[in-house]
């Protein structure tokens, strides 16, 4: 939904967008949850499930990037071709 056709977004328009009771914002664990997830389907999408390569891409090793993957549930495989 645009608000402006100007490339600033006031600070008025910014509160009119957040107000409302639709507007529930999760948590910043639930936020940093959901990033984590998509970063981690992204970087197995584009590394084709590759775990060695997605880790370097991610700036981790191995072990720390099949943590991530297992405390997320997902599956490498399910990311290859």
């Amino acid at each position: 939904m645009a608000l402006t056709s100007s490339p600033v977004i006031s600070d008025a328009l910014v509160e009119q967008a957040l107000e409302g009771e639709n507007t529930a914002l999760p948590t910043f664990a639930e936020a940093r949850n959901q990033f984590e997830l998509n970063y981690l389907r992204k970087l197995l999408q584009i590394t084709k499930g590759n775990v060695t390569h997605a880790a370097r891409m991610a700036g981790r090793n191995r072990t720390e990037f099949y943590k991530l993957l297992s405390r997320h549930e997902l599956d490498a495989n399910d990311f290859k071709e």
